[in-house]
């Protein structure tokens, strides 16, 4: 799977504008999008990165592609620190501009994407989603998840030192979130090693699979790995993991986060323990590498809790990437 990009965007810079279109279809192209496809994603990304540079206070645009179960999409996000957009269904609309533009970008973005939405505060920014599907069967094959990941190397590498991956079957689901030592190619060995052996033993107990894991990196510099698993029926999540990728539990607008073992999966683990907490219907399922900060906080955003996960996790990497590592966020809820 192609990397995650992240291009900068500049308020009253538009030169970036053709570059996040560039590498948005680019990217769709090594996802095998047919050329229809392609042009939309091209439209999408030129859009919200044009809405950026005409309204926002800097950002970026993050293209980030996903496969899961042979299903395969693009999620492109624009996300900056601006003023806000205050009346954002008027904004979709066509004609409707605030800075002297024909105000049909977003109109264009929402009838173009698979999935769609924008979160925005006054002061304090926005973030826009566009989930653009290889094909309109990939789309239907995952329909029951709602989910959203961002996994961005650190500012100039070319390969992530952050990995993450998921499984699903109709009443089970398991992620995992690896984060090899440091970053760039030998801290991308070690993750990509973890969710290699990951896939290979997805169907057992997470602690089983960090056991296996723990095993498998001794020839890796190591890693930071954290594995959950949620089963609906019982109504229970089940959590092992070692190093700092964090996990949570989002319900009912409350985050608990869960524990993971002190350690470098593949060297040193003191302990391969696993936990098990009360999984809730309509809950939210958070894991986070050290690139994004601790001190995020759901609550301080009056109604992201009720959007889209990939908002959610859009949100929290724009206000709390730390900058100066690998940074991953998964955000996924299951009814």
């Amino acid at each position: 799977m192609p990397v995650n990009r992240a291009i900068p965007i500049s308020a009253g810079d538009p030169s970036q504008v053709g570059n996040a279109r560039r590498q948005a279809i680019s990217l769709a192209a090594a996802l095998e999008f047919d050329e229809t496809r392609q042009g939309q994603t091209g439209i999408i990304a030129t859009e919200a990165a044009r809405n950026i540079a005409a309204h926002g206070d800097s950002g970026e645009i993050i293209l980030s592609p996903w496969s899961i179960h042979g299903s395969v999409g693009l999620d492109i996000f624009a996300l900056d620190q601006g003023k806000g957009i205050p009346n954002i269904e008027m904004a979709v609309e066509d004609g409707y501009s605030t800075a002297g533009t024909a105000g049909q970008g977003l109109g264009a973005i929402s009838r173009l994407a698979g999935e769609f939405q924008i979160f925005s505060a006054a002061g304090r920014g926005t973030a826009l989603f566009a989930r653009v599907y290889r094909t309109a069967t990939d789309q239907s094959a995952i329909s029951h998840l709602s989910f959203g990941a961002i996994s961005v190397p650190i500012a100039g590498e070319r390969v992530n030192g952050d990995a993450w991956s998921a499984q699903h079957t109709t009443d089970r689901s398991i992620y995992i979130v690896a984060d090899g030592l440091g970053h760039g190619p030998l801290a991308s060995e070690a993750a990509e090693e973890a969710i290699k052996i990951f896939h290979l033993t997805a169907d057992r107990h997470p602690e089983l699979i960090l056991k296996d894991i723990h095993s498998a990196l001794t020839k890796t510099r190591g890693a930071a790995v954290s594995i959950a698993e949620i089963r609906y029926n019982e109504g229970v999540l089940n959590f092992a993991g070692a190093g700092n990728v964090a996990g949570a539990v989002l319900s009912r607008g409350k985050a608990r986060n869960m524990v993971s073992m002190n350690g470098t999966v593949g060297h040193s683990v003191a302990k391969i323990q696993s936990f098990s907490y009360t999984w809730e219907p309509n809950s939210f399922l958070l894991m986070l590498s050290d690139g994004i900060g601790t001190r995020w906080n759901v609550e301080q955003y009056p109604g992201l809790a009720q959007r889209h996960p990939a908002l959610i996790a859009a949100i929290l990497y724009r206000d709390f990437s730390r900058r100066r590592d690998d940074a991953t966020i998964i955000v996924s809820r299951i009814q």
